[in-house]
């Protein structure tokens, strides 16, 4: 699955943000302890500061033909990619949303989306999947019904966080995959399930 591919690089993407991260942590702890803490107070009030002023944008796009829309992140770059029915993040904080989908004609059931799905999570060599974080459960939109398969894996030594709500709308088997690290998902649980359930088709 090509798409896969995809989302591995993306998960490359994010170790590079992880490496960052560890690179300024080492600077830091160079510093005086109180020049240490005053900077990570600083830091955590810019960050909370910061999520606050977070703000969602209506998007509109098709998926196999059929036309959907949805809120996400208005500081995310929509992107221009043939594999995917629609793709949105932002390269510096390494998180984003990528969707697609198969018509309900062209397969017998769901079943075969999501056994796709763990067929190709499960079988990447450089994204080693932390197995107690595998999560399946049951997931309701406003709209529609489907499961959320969600998981933490590791590479390069960077977390990363990825979640795919599989829906069934009336015309397509749709995946919403969101990425990013485990942080955002913890600051932006809220917003995620306000762009789940803006979701719907046009």
């Amino acid at each position: 699955m090509k798409k896969w591919i995809v989302l591995v690089l993306l998960v490359g993407i994010l170790s590079g943000c992880g490496s960052g991260g560890a690179k300024e942590t080492s600077e830091t702890k160079k510093q005086t302890e109180t020049a240490s803490t005053t900077a990570a107070s600083s830091s955590k009030k810019a960050t909370s500061s910061s999520e606050k002023k977070l703000k969602l944008t209506d998007v509109d796009f098709q998926v196999e033909g059929t036309a959907y829309k949805m809120k996400i992140l208005d500081k995310w770059e929509i992107l221009e990619d043939e594999e995917f029915s629609f793709s949105a993040g932002n390269e510096d904080e390494a998180d984003g949303v990528m969707v697609y989908g198969i018509k309900k004609t062209d397969v017998n059931d769901i079943e075969i989306l999501k056994n796709s799905l763990r067929d190709e999570y499960v079988a990447v060599d450089d994204f080693q999947i932390k197995e107690e974080t595998i999560k399946e459960e049951a997931y309701q939109t406003s709209h529609y019904t489907g499961e959320l398969h969600s998981f933490v894996g590791v590479a390069e030594g960077a977390n990363a966080e990825l979640r795919f709500y599989v829906l069934e709308t009336e015309t397509d088997y749709v995946v919403v995959n969101f990425f990013g690290l485990p942080s955002f998902f913890d600051r932006n649980e809220e917003l995620v399930t306000e762009m789940m359930n803006s979701f719907v088709a046009v």
